[in-house]
């Protein structure tokens, strides 16, 4: 019969993970993964993107949009090209590949009316049904906003870090006069 010795009680040492040259957006993935938005949050956060598209200011996008902010939306760039598929503005890359980008464009639009439909959250994600009442025709999408911790200022918790967005860019587009449809039949 083998002798076998017990183990001593050795504790467990968890990896601890090495501190990338970038401390804010580490920090900033650490509290993401262990604070999750409250719906109250979450309603503030849909609120701050309404501003920012129906009462834009630069001070505001400051204030409420990471630095790394990113914004991604086939219909976005469906309205910048007017609808022609030959147009600058790619279709499945960054719209606005940075918080100055997305602040050159979105300071030069008009006010957009803004209803907020529907707002649901998990620990880092604003999802938002909206409709703007454009005329001829109403405008309704969905935009999932991408959230992380704000580590420099107790005003805004958290920080807008990437938008997907997209709607029907067909009926904006009959809106702003750019496209006509001529197919179409009215019901008797």
């Amino acid at each position: 019969m083998a002798c076998t010795q017990p183990k001593p009680d050795v504790p467990t040492v968890t990896a601890v993970p090495t501190v990338e040259s970038d401390t804010d957006s580490y920090i900033s993935d650490v509290l993401a993964s262990t604070e999750c938005l409250t719906s109250v949050e979450a309603q503030q956060v849909a609120d701050n993107f309404k501003q920012l598209i129906s009462n834009y200011t630069s001070i505001f996008a400051n204030e409420t949009l990471a630095a790394d902010f990113q914004d991604y939306s086939d219909s976005v760039s469906t309205l910048i090209d007017n609808g022609c598929n030959n147009a600058p503005q790619p279709l499945g890359v960054a719209t606005f590949a940075s918080r100055a980008d997305f602040e050159k464009d979105q300071s030069s639009q008009p006010s957009i009316p803004f209803e907020q439909l529907n707002i649901w959250n998990n620990c880092n994600n604003v999802f938002i049904r909206w409709r703007t009442a454009l005329t001829p025709e109403n405008v309704t999408g969905i935009i999932v906003l991408e959230v992380k911790p704000n580590l420099t200022s107790a005003k805004q918790t958290w920080l807008i870090k990437t938008v997907f967005s997209e709607f029907n860019s067909g009926a904006w587009l009959v809106d702003l006069g750019a496209f006509d449809p001529k197919n179409c039949q009215t019901s008797k």
